[in-house]
């Protein structure tokens, strides 16, 4: 079983983010959006799914926000680092999540902000 990390499929930044993501870890994660899957995890809640990004780990553990970023990037090994970097120091760990929920929870005008700038950008 491969980690799973679901996403908001209905936001333009999250698929943005997801594409770069999916390049990144290869075949190593898989994805879903919550609208697809959210009958299949009764115990995160709908305003989990809506808050921030969800990792499953294949042991069935479920972390979020920034420090699944970090863990879902760590299963290709040239990403590690990141994760480790994260455990490692406690106050880089808080600014990563500080600034992970602060761009979730503005995420919808940073989608205007990404249509703009990309202008060739699929999810338009």
């Amino acid at each position: 079983m491969k980690p799973l990390l679901i996403y908001d499929g209905s936001c333009i930044f999250c698929l943005y983010w997801i594409e770069i993501f999916k390049n990144t870890t290869k075949d190593y994660v898989e994805y879903a959006s919550y609208q697809s899957v959210r009958n299949q995890f009764p115990e995160i809640s709908i305003e989990q799914f809506e808050c921030s990004i969800q990792l499953v780990k294949p042991n069935g553990k479920i972390t979020e926000g920034a420090k699944a970023v970090f863990e879902a990037l760590s299963y290709n090994r040239k990403f590690a680092w990141l994760l480790r970097i994260y455990q490692k120091h406690s106050v880089l760990a808080e600014v990563a999540e500080t600034i992970y929920y602060f761009v979730a929870r503005n995420r919808n005008n940073l989608s205007s902000v990404l249509r703009w700038f990309s202008k060739d950008l699929k999810y338009q």
